[in-house]
C-alpha cells in the first residue's frame, strides 16, 4: 500500500491473512459465518490501517446510501427544533441528513417567487439518490406533480405541517389543531371573553396549517353560546402585520381578547396595543401559538400553545426509515397529529 493512498479493501484482506470476500462480510458485520479469531483479524487490520468502508460503493451494491434529504429551513425555533428531532433519529440509525433549503432564511417566508429553486433542489438532492425525503410546507406544495415519480421510484416522502387537499400520496405530520384550538378557546371563554378576534397568517397555498388552525378555532369559539369570533388575516406578502392588528384593536366593540395562529403575529398585537396605549392583559388578553423562544420573555410574557417540536421531527424520521424498512411499506399514506400543550403567561386574564 503506497503510504499516500487510502488503505483499500485489499490492504485489509491482505494483513488479515483473509480472502477479500471473506474481510468484506465480516466488514459488513456478518462475523458469524467465521471464527471469533478470524474477526478480530480483519477488524484490527481495519483500524490500524484507518480503512474506512467507501459508502458509495456501499450504496451501488445495497441500492441504499443512508442519506435523507431534509427540505427545512431554520426559520424559527419552532424549526430548529424539529431539525433536532429528525438528526437525532437518523443519526441513530446511521442515517446522514442533507439539509437545504431556498434563499436566506431572513426571505422566508416570502420565498415562494423561488418555486424553480425549490424544485431544483429536490433534484439535486435526488440525482444524489438519496434514500427518502422530509419537506416543509411549501417544498410539498411545489413538488406535488412529482410525488407520483417518487412513489414509482418508492422513495418515502414525509411530510410536516401539512395537510394534500386532494388526494394524500405522502405521510404527513402536524399538530392536533382541533385540540389545541379547542384548549384555547376554552381557556378564553373561562375566563369571561365573549367578543374575541383572530389573527391568522397569510394562508397561502402552502400555509395550510393556518387555515386548519383558525377554521378549527372560529368553530371552537362558536360551540359555545353567546361567544363570537371575527378573523382578520395578513396580506400576501405578510407585510402589514401592525396595520391588521391596529385595525383589530380598533374595532367598535373592541375584541377582549386576540388569539394569534402563532406567536410571531402575537408581536403585532403587542406592538400595535403599546401605539394605541393599551394595555396587555388589562385591556387586551392576547393566546399564541407555538411557544417560540422569544415568548416567555415578552412583556407580559406570553399566553400560547406549545407545540412540540421536536417530537414532530422525530416522528417524521421515524415514519421514513420505517417506510424503508419495509414497515408500512405497502400501506396507505397516513397522518399523524401530535399534541400540544396550553401554557398559561401573564397575557391573558379575567375580563372585567
Amino acid at each position: 500500500m503506497s503510504g499516500s493512498s487510502a488503505p483499500r479493501l485489499k490492504d485489509v484482506a491482505q494483513a488479515a491473512n483473509v480472502s477479500m470476500s471473506a474481510a468484506s462480510r465480516i466488514l459488513r458485520g456478518e462475523c458469524d459465518r467465521f471464527g471469533e479469531d478470524t474477526c478480530e483479524r480483519v477488524l484490527q487490520a481495519a483500524r490500524q490501517l484507518g480503512w474506512r468502508r467507501n459508502l458509495l460503493v456501499n450504496g451501488m451494491q445495497t441500492g441504499r446510501t443512508k442519506m435523507i434529504g431534509v427540505m427545512i429551513p431554520p426559520f424559527d425555533s419552532f424549526w430548529v427544533d424539529v431539525l433536532a428531532g429528525i438528526h437525532l433519529v437518523l443519526a441513530a440509525a446511521d442515517y446522514l441528513p442533507i439539509t437545504v433549503w431556498v434563499g436566506d432564511c431572513q426571505e422566508i417566508p416570502h420565498f415562494e417567487k423561488g418555486d424553480e429553486q425549490g424544485l431544483e433542489q429536490i433534484s439535486r438532492l435526488l440525482d444524489r439518490r438519496v434514500d427518502g425525503l422530509i419537506l416543509w410546507p411549501s417544498f410539498a406544495v411545489a413538488y406535488y406533480s412529482h410525488f407520483r415519480e417518487l412513489i414509482e421510484r418508492r422513495v418515502p416522502v414525509v411530510v410536516i405541517d401539512h395537510e394534500f387537499s386532494e388526494d394524500q400520496i405522502a405521510d404527513s405530520i402536524e399538530t392536533d389543531e382541533q385540540r389545541s384550538t379547542k384548549a384555547v378557546a376554552e381557556h378564553l371563554i373561562s375566563l369571561g371573553h365573549e367578543n374575541i378576534a383572530c389573527f391568522s397568517s397569510r394562508e397561502t397555498a402552502w400555509q395550510a396549517w393556518a387555515v386548519r388552525r383558525r377554521e378549527s378555532f372560529e368553530k371552537a369559539v362558536r360551540e359555545h353560546k353567546g361567544a363570537k369570533v371575527n378573523s382578520w388575516r395578513l396580506n400576501q406578502w405578510g407585510s402589514n402585520g401592525v396595520e391588521v392588528a391596529e385595525e383589530i384593536l380598533t374595532q367598535d366593540p373592541r375584541p377582549s381578547a386576540v388569539f394569534t395562529v402563532t406567536d410571531h403575529e402575537a408581536l403585532f398585537v403587542y406592538e400595535a396595543a403599546a401605539n394605541l396605549g393599551l394595555r396587555i392583559p388589562e385591556d387586551v388578553s392576547v393566546v399564541g401559538f407555538a411557544d417560540l423562544d422569544f415568548a416567555a420573555a415578552l412583556q407580559p410574557p406570553l399566553t400560547t400553545m406549545r407545540q412540540r417540536p421536536k417530537e414532530i421531527g422525530r416522528r417524521a424520521a421515524q415514519l421514513v426509515l420505517d417506510r424503508l424498512d419495509g414497515d408500512f411499506a405497502d400501506n396507505p399514506p397516513t397522518t399523524i397529529r401530535v399534541s400540544a400543550e396550553l401554557i398559561v403567561r401573564g397575557s391573558s386574564t379575567q375580563h372585567a
